[in-house]
């Protein structure tokens, strides 16, 4: 009896060559797709970060409501971070670091007019206040009104 192999049948496989044809295909298509991955990547994290701010600006709304005193939530831009304290004790209640160093990997944060609001104990602000979250290349915005809405800002077309 003779084996395939000497009868002239083909064994079954990829050659080397379709091999080396699929890994180019594939290296060309992921050259293409990185940086749309990288900006999608860069846009979630800004978004991540302006969800947090607005819970963290509603938990300082309830915790003053509940101490009955105000709070300030107090930004840092130098260091992208932001903190909410008690504004007689200076007692910190929360603060976050939100920098490229940390998890949260944004560029930069600011809050406009000043740098700090106080939120007092009826859930009132004490100006209007827009903070501004970003990477280079996308921003996000959330504003605490005066009344004390807290919303985002849609992105603009």
């Amino acid at each position: 009896m003779r084996s395939p192999a000497a009868a002239g049948v083909r064994a079954r496989g990829f050659t080397l060559i379709e091999v080396m044809i699929v890994l180019i295909v594939m290296a060309i298509l992921a050259g293409l797709g990185g940086p749309t991955l990288v900006t999608g990547f860069n846009h979630a994290k800004v978004r991540r970060v302006a969800s947090m701010l607005i819970a963290d600006l509603q938990y300082a709304q309830d915790l003053a409501a509940r101490e009955r005193k105000p709070v300030v939530v107090i930004v840092v831009p130098g260091v992208c971070s932001y903190m909410i304290r008690d504004r007689a004790t200076s007692v910190v209640y929360r603060q976050r670091f939100l920098g490229s160093d940390t998890d949260y990997g944004v560029a930069t944060l600011t809050a406009s007019p000043g740098s700090s609001v106080q939120l007092f104990p009826n859930g009132a602000a004490q100006t209007t206040t827009t903070f501004t979250v970003g990477m280079p290349s996308y921003q996000r915005q959330v504003t605490l009104t005066q009344a004390g809405q807290i919303r985002l800002v849609p992105p603009s077309p």
